[in-house]
């Protein structure tokens, strides 16, 4: 790690504490937590400080959108994860489909419970959820600000880049 940013990556699987009537609160702590972990700010980290920072940002979003899809798919209604196999369009009968999912018995009750009744499929996966509208704006080392110029560079021989003094020049 560096000496800038300590950001604890999430684990895959992790249970998180999301609440749905919290929600909002709940995402906003955890990034938060995040940035009180930073010991100094984004324009100080260097490069892979940055990108350190940013992946770490990134594990933890995944992890909150699944919580939020977890969440969602167990609140107030039953459900059951099943994957969808044959599908029949048929013209009067409409469609048909043959469903299959783990005997457990979540599973058992669910769809056993239903049989004939109307219910409503949710095509739902967290993979949905990952898109970004942009990457991480990570920024490239700055190098040396205090350094001097390249001797092979023409101008004159000060050696010196313009911008701030060194702070031995204020002694």
């Amino acid at each position: 790690m560096n000496a800038h940013a300590e950001i604890h990556h999430d684990m895959e699987g992790q249970e998180d504490a999301l609440q749905l009537d919290t929600l909002r609160g709940d995402i906003r702590d955890a990034m938060l937590s995040r940035i009180r972990h930073m010991k100094t700010s984004w324009a100080l980290c260097t490069e892979a400080e940055q990108a350190e920072i940013a992946n770490g940002l990134e594990l933890a979003a995944k992890n909150l959108v699944r919580g939020v899809v977890r969440q969602l798919t167990a609140h107030e209604f039953p459900h059951a994860v099943v994957t969808l196999g044959e599908v029949k369009i048929g013209g009067s009968k409409g469609i048909e489909a043959k469903i299959t999912c783990q005997n457990i018995e979540l599973n058992r009750n669910v769809l056993g419970d239903h049989v004939g009744q109307m219910v409503q499929v949710v095509m739902i996966d967290s993979e949905k959820f990952m898109g970004e509208r942009e990457g991480a704006d990570i920024q490239p080392d700055q190098g040396d600000m205090f350094g001097t110029k390249p001797e092979d560079e023409d101008g004159d021989d000060e050696g010196e880049r313009p911008g701030l003094p060194k702070p031995s020049d204020f002694d």
